[in-house]
């Protein structure tokens, strides 16, 4: 179809012989013209607007105005895809929006006061024209909203959207029957249709009236949500007005099914909001973490993109600020957006400096800069760039025990949190440094060794501090017996002992001598044998306290230590030795605590053993049997850990465990309705089985683990 044939009009070739004819035939050819070249659209509507003028002047508005919605019309039944009637649409909206800010530049100027009075009544007539030309449109679009023929429905809505995006103000009846229109197209079941629909609401927004029963926000925020087609979704999106209310629902969207509304999020939305400082710290959280973690590249790269430039120039470059913006002592991305910046903005890894001053007055900002720098610069391979611009290990060493000072202060509650992450990330620091420095190496080792003695120190940092301490330990045995030692250091520290409870009945039985009459003996006696009584059974209580909290401290570093080694357990007398007397008593314990960790503890033992695994497998079973919730998860990772670093060999001796019933419990513990935990620990430890070929595949074990994932897709988080 040639590109002018859409509104090729017979009346282009009527001769003049009437003002009416003359006036339509220039409309038909501007028409005409129009739908070639968007370029030309400017001069038209001024053309067009003389032809508007001159047949206003002379009476024959009302002819001009049908002329026009019958050229008009002849785009209606056009399809999508044909470019002209898409050039006629944008100019209907151009001339809309030329003649109503040309009324506009008329009513500003004003060059005399003796033509006021004349230019007042021309600029009147003009704005009545143009009102009542505006109106005229409105109200004949408004007949095909309800049309049959798809088609008609969109060009209407499209026609409607762009105009009313053009227009000032509305009569509050025209108002009241554009929303209504908008408002059932809104559930039109053509997405095209309800494209324009959403746009032509969206020119509403701020208009609510508290009579309406549904305001035009909440109707737009119901098709964000709940609309099938992801074009309508970016259209709302984009269109929607940015309020403390819409943004939320906007954010949400980050989450979408579809890449490109996913993407908006990061590219437009926050863009429109600006300063991300508008938002919450969870906000905030949530935003980037998405983003971060979107299975798409193109999400991925907009939402560093946003947060490598937009949000580092919300703070004026100041990363220090962005840090503290984002909460880094409580965030769980901050980490990865670090890692992100330094590899969009090169520039700033060049710039950075860590002069003395700032280790000597760290703050959770600037140490979590240096610790993020450290790492990217291990991981990239810039070890030059690491060591011109950390400090030297002896130093860090030092550092570290400086800032380890407040695990010595009993009452330390107002900054140990702070100072714990301090100290945390200085272990982390050291862990990307180089160790060849002998007496770099040795500070590192002697101060790691005295921290692990302190009871106070929390366990996120005992596992890098551990960490640590292997890499510093030039043998796997002598890591092994430092950890011994520091555990024994600390079982020691356990009290109160016998001698205390001794020292309770010499103190009742020397009061009992001073007391020099039988009187007082006899009034005083029971007394104080109740006091004596109540003493000795609160030092056993705090006795006892004191001892499960000494053990569970033990495991866990016992714990942290066997996670580090690979070695052959039996080659090991110090693992042996701990073996005996630390884990498997804890094992038996009453203390479900201890019991648990020390169940911990023997799988991880089981893993450099194969003849542990097979003397105790059926313990682990026995535990997801007869065990809580918490037990049988443990016990299912652990024999999965198990089998899988043993292989079929284990299955294959001649003892009463086969692979049978191994796949019966994993099996089982799927079956488990009552308890989300456990079925999601024995679907991924049975696929982990598959796909180390552990289990033989077979319909039964796919078809569970399928009906699992199907089942609670609501509930599983894929990253």
């Amino acid at each position: 179809m040639p590109e002018d044939v859409v509104l090729r009009s017979r009346d282009s070739n009527v001769p003049d012989k009437d003002p009416s004819s003359t006036f339509a035939a220039s409309t038909s050819h501007i028409f005409q013209d129009a739908q070639r070249s968007l370029t030309s659209h400017r001069k038209l509507c001024i053309k067009l607007r003389t032809v508007q003028q001159q047949a206003s002047a002379r009476g024959y508005e009302d002819e001009f105005n049908r002329k026009f919605t019958s050229l008009l019309n002849r785009v209606l039944p056009v399809k999508k895809s044909e470019p002209a009637a898409e050039k006629i649409v944008k100019f209907c909206s151009q001339f809309v929006e030329y003649i109503n800010s040309h009324g506009s530049d008329q009513a500003n100027n004003r060059d005399s006061d003796e033509d006021m009075m004349d230019v007042d009544d021309e600029v009147e007539s003009a704005s009545t024209t143009d009102s009542r030309f505006v109106e005229f449109l409105l109200r004949h679009l408004l007949k095909g909203i309800d049309a049959k023929s798809k088609v008609v429905r969109y060009r209407v809505c499209q026609l409607l959207a762009s105009v009313v995006q053009s227009v000032g103000e509305i009569d509050d009846d025209l108002f009241q029957d554009l929303r209504s229109a908008f408002v059932r197209r809104l559930h039109d079941k053509e997405s095209s249709v309800r494209v324009q629909a959403v746009m032509g609401l969206s020119r509403l927004q701020g208009t609510d009236d508290e009579d309406e029963p549904e305001p035009i926000t909440e109707l737009l925020l119901n098709s964000l949500q709940h609309d099938s087609k992801a074009e309508v979704r970016r259209a709302v999106l984009l269109s929607l007005d940015r309020s403390n209310i819409t943004i939320p629902y906007a954010l949400e969207r980050a989450r979408d099914v579809d890449t490109a509304t996913r993407r908006c999020v990061y590219a437009r939305v926050l863009s429109d909001i600006g300063d991300f400082r508008l938002l919450s710290i969870g906000m905030r959280e949530k935003v980037l973490s998405w983003g971060l973690n979107d299975r798409d590249a193109s999400v991925r790269n907009a939402v560093v993109k946003a947060f490598a430039i937009g949000w580092l120039e919300n703070t004026g470059n100041d990363i220090l600020e962005l840090l503290e913006r984002l909460d880094v002592l409580n965030s769980n991305v901050a980490e990865q957006a670090m890692k992100e910046l330094f590899r969009y903005r090169p520039d700033l890894m060049k710039n950075l400096r860590f002069p003395n001053t700032l280790w000597e007055n760290l703050t959770a900002e600037t140490v979590f800069l240096a610790r993020s720098f450290a790492a990217y610069c291990r991981e990239t391979g810039m070890e030059d760039v690491l060591e011109d611009k950390m400090p030297e290990v002896t130093k860090l060493g030092f550092y570290i025990e400086k800032y380890s000072e407040f695990l010595k202060v009993e009452d330390n509650t107002a900054t140990t949190v702070e100072q714990e992450f301090i100290l945390e990330q200085l272990i982390s620091i050291t862990s990307n440094m180089d160790f060849s420095d002998e007496i770099g190496r040795r500070k590192i080792f002697n101060v790691i060794r005295d921290i692990l003695s302190e009871k106070t120190l929390p366990e996120t940092i005992t596992e890098h501090a551990i960490s640590v301490l292997r890499k510093v330990s030039i043998r796997e045995r002598d890591f092994c017996q430092v950890i011994i030692e520091v555990m024994s250091d600390m079982h020691d520290q356990i009290g109160p002992d016998k001698c205390d409870l001794k020292d309770a009945d010499d103190s009742f039985h020397s009061a009992l001598s001073v007391v020099d009459s039988p009187a007082s003996v006899t009034g005083t006696g029971s007394s104080r044998r109740s006091d004596t009584g109540s003493r000795r059974s609160s030092l056993k209580e705090e006795r006892a306290l004191s001892e499960v909290m000494i053990n569970l401290k033990c495991l866990h570093i016992a714990q942290c230590m066997l996670e580090n080694i690979e070695g052959v357990l039996k080659d090991n007398l110090a693992l042996m030795s701990m073996l005996e007397d630390l884990v498997i008593p804890s094992v038996r314990s009453h203390e479900a605590p201890v019991r648990e960790r020390g169940l911990r503890c023997l799988g991880l033992c089981c893993l450099l053993d194969k003849e542990l695994s097979l003397e105790n497998i059926v313990l682990f079973m026995h535990c997801f049997n007869k065990g809580h919730n918490t037990l049988q998860v443990e016990a299912l990772q652990i024999i999965c850990d198990i089998l899988i670093s043993h292989g079929r060999t284990l299955l294959d001796d001649e003892n009463e465990i086969d692979s049978v019933i191994i796949r019966k419990m994993f099996l089982k513990g799927l079956s488990r309705c009552d308890s989300f935990e456990v079925q999601f620990a024995a679907a991924l430890s049975l696929s982990k089985l598959l796909m180390a070929e552990v289990i033989t595949d077979d319909q039964e074990v796919t078809t569970a683990i399928s009906d699992f994932v199907s089942e609670n897709k609501a509930r599983l988080k894929w990253t």
